[in-house]
């Protein structure tokens, strides 16, 4: 091959990282990968703080492009740019259990990566949004391998979350919980152990990480109140956590100047506990 053109001349004024592709295994022995993006000015042997982002299937976005925008997470090449890695691990799911499936994979990659003498196992921040911010929050209340978690938009507790409206279309959650992306499998009414053993607010009191919710009061995804109900439950149990509520937003944050806020919270924050940063 013989490259004919230059895209983006402006990009050799910045530093910018570069990527490797790791295989693990999760508990179950299941085979699976992630994208780990290097920092910039990268030093083999030396160990980074890392960030680890995902939804669920993230490897395939090995070779996607990293345009830094304003929106409501982490990038790339933002984070690269200032000396973090970034893990975007796959994540595969039992049915019943979609909280211990994301702890599982998750956990394993990041042990991969300290394995493999990448990350300082230290200074491990996560994120995650939507459906990543339910995974994040319930990881949240299950591990101390990360010194910080911003959750976003999160789904908190399975059982009220079940009977509620996706307002956005007027759909009852019903469905997305027994048989779509939550793929409880059952009711809350035949299994209402299992719903609350995978909620993050029914294991609020195993908390022991600092973290930050985002949420939008105008939510047409997930309900304003789900975000507030896990605030509210580690604020009574004593917990370090911070709450982010933006007037008037949505399931992600559409003005600009939340944006732009809320990506300066998220990099104070995460370099606080991962750099040390006042």
């Amino acid at each position: 091959p013989r490259k004919i053109t230059d895209a983006n001349p402006q990009q050799a004024e910045y530093a910018w990282g570069r990527r490797v592709l790791i295989d693990y295994k999760n508990g179950r022995g299941v085979k699976l990968q992630a994208t780990l993006t290097l920092p910039a000015g990268y030093e083999p042997g030396k160990k980074y703080p890392m960030l680890v982002y995902f939804y669920e299937k993230m490897s395939q976005r090995h070779h996607e492009y990293s345009m830094p925008v304003y929106d409501d997470r982490p990038h790339m090449s933002t984070y690269a740019s200032d000396g973090y890695l970034v893990l975007m691990p796959d994540v595969v799911y039992v049915t019943g259990h979609p909280g211990d499936s994301a702890l599982d994979c998750v956990a394993s990659a990041v042990k991969k990566a300290i394995d493999l003498g990448y990350a300082d196992p230290a200074h491990i921040g996560l994120q995650g949004h939507s459906w990543g911010g339910y995974e994040s929050s319930f990881i949240l209340t299950q591990t101390n391998i990360f010194a910080a978690i911003v959750t976003g938009a999160p789904v908190t507790n399975l059982v009220s979350f079940y009977d509620e409206l996706y307002k956005s279309s007027g759909s009852p959650q019903q469905g997305i919980m027994e048989e779509g992306q939550v793929r409880m499998g059952t009711t809350p009414w035949k299994d209402g152990a299992l719903y609350r053993s995978q909620s993050p607010v029914h294991q609020a009191e195993k908390i022991t990480t600092p973290f930050l919710i985002l949420q939008g009061t105008a939510d047409g995804a997930v309900d304003w109140h789900q975000g507030l109900e896990l605030y509210l439950a580690a604020r009574r149990l004593g917990k370090q956590v911070i709450f982010l509520s933006y007037p008037d937003e949505q399931h992600h944050l559409t003005k600009e100047e939340n944006q732009k806020d809320f990506q300066v919270r998220m990099k104070q924050f995460f370099d606080h506990y991962l750099k040390g940063t006042a």
